[in-house]
């Protein structure tokens, strides 16, 4: 397999059985740990390398010959997905699943689960906290989750949403050896705990599987006001579509839908648009030595420069360094007027005056 995923990130490696139950433990949850049989001779060689995503814990974990895990009642959702090899395992008395690359088993809180995990099985392990779905299924759903999240124990990594979710599993085993890391930066990091929690949410069946794919409506006008508001007032602050849509309190999808229905862009494509005058109005106001460019597209979180000189010139008509050089000549100036009256947004009082 070459280079062991998340090895930057190791937690164990050994063939000391009770050091291996340990570190087990350590990562996941109380358990009980055995040999298999067949095993008797060969080396228990325990892999596991872990990382936190957010709150969500990703790791390794490869064992040099088979064993039997019994668990007590977990706490949170557990995913695990063979790299090669198999296990069966069972969650509670719903059906065993025979796990394979392809298809993951996914373990509920509140019920034990027992693992028969081959000598040749490497997997993906995930945990996810409970609070961490529910929170985010109630965003999605835009309403308070009464019940547990039930999901159906097998999940097929083959399908559309299914593909995407291993795929952004493996993009943050990447960034995990990256220097520098989209992992390393908070708000970063939260994006892709968040794709991994929404991708679960939708790649996998649930009982509210229907309620999250159904038709939605598009967030009130007023709604989309609020949100316009506070992108106004806190552009600085570390925003998602997700955080956004439960401080209007609606729904992300909702969200969404009412940007696109009243602004015609996405609530993030907003906020870009209200950092770039921020950024425009610092260049103006400084000394042409006393800041750089990427310093002040840096304090409003721009962090690939490359994108947001070519976003910045296409809205104001010139380089960010031109801006800060100034005093612009009457030919730039009238062509940074022309990029203004290009904006691709409105301002709150345009969409309440759309809306009135």
């Amino acid at each position: 397999m070459g280079e062991e995923p998340f090895g930057q990130h190791r937690v164990a490696r050994t063939s000391e059985f009770d050091e291996a139950h340990a570190a087990m433990e350590s990562v996941f949850l109380p358990l009980q740990m055995r040999l298999q049989r067949s095993a008797a001779a060969k080396s228990l060689g325990l892999v596991l390398n872990a990382r936190c995503v957010g709150e969500v814990t990703v790791s390794y974990v490869r064992f040099g010959c088979g064993v039997h895990i019994d668990t007590a009642e977990a706490e949170n959702y557990h995913v695990n997905a063979p790299l090669c090899g198999g296990a069966d395992s069972r969650t509670g008395r719903m059906e065993r699943v025979q796990a394979i690359p392809g298809r993951a088993a996914v373990f509920m809180p509140d019920l034990p689960a027992d693992i028969d995990w081959r000598g040749d099985c490497a997997q993906f392990c995930l945990m996810f906290p409970r609070h961490v779905l529910q929170r985010e299924l109630e965003a999605m759903l835009d309403r308070p989750v009464a019940r547990p999240i039930e999901f159906a124990p097998g999940m097929d990594l083959t399908t559309g949403h299914g593909q995407a979710w291993l795929d952004m599993l493996w993009l943050i085993e990447r960034q995990s050896r990256a220097r520098p890391s989209l992992l390393d930066h908070p708000l970063a990091a939260g994006n892709l705990e968040r794709l991994l929690v929404d991708g679960l949410l939708l790649a996998q069946p649930h009982n509210y599987t229907e309620a999250l794919t159904g038709p939605r409506r598009p967030a009130a006008p007023q709604v989309v006001r609020q949100a316009i508001e506070l992108l106004e007032s806190r552009p600085e602050q570390p925003w998602t579509t997700p955080k956004l849509a439960r401080q209007v309190m609606v729904s992300a999808r909702c969200l969404q839908e009412g940007f696109q229905r009243s602004v015609g862009v996405p609530p993030m494509r907003y906020l870009r648009d209200v950092r770039l005058n921020r950024v425009h109005d610092d260049l103006r106001a400084a000394a042409p030595n006393s800041v750089s460019v990427s310093q002040v597209a840096g304090r409003w979180d721009f962090c690939y420069l490359g994108r947001f000189a070519a976003a910045y010139r296409g809205k104001f008509g010139q380089t960010p360094s031109e801006t800060l050089r100034g005093p612009t000549t009457p030919c730039t100036r009238r062509r940074g007027e022309a990029g203004r009256g290009r904006r691709e947004v409105v301002a709150p009082a345009a969409v309440a005056h759309k809306h009135a």
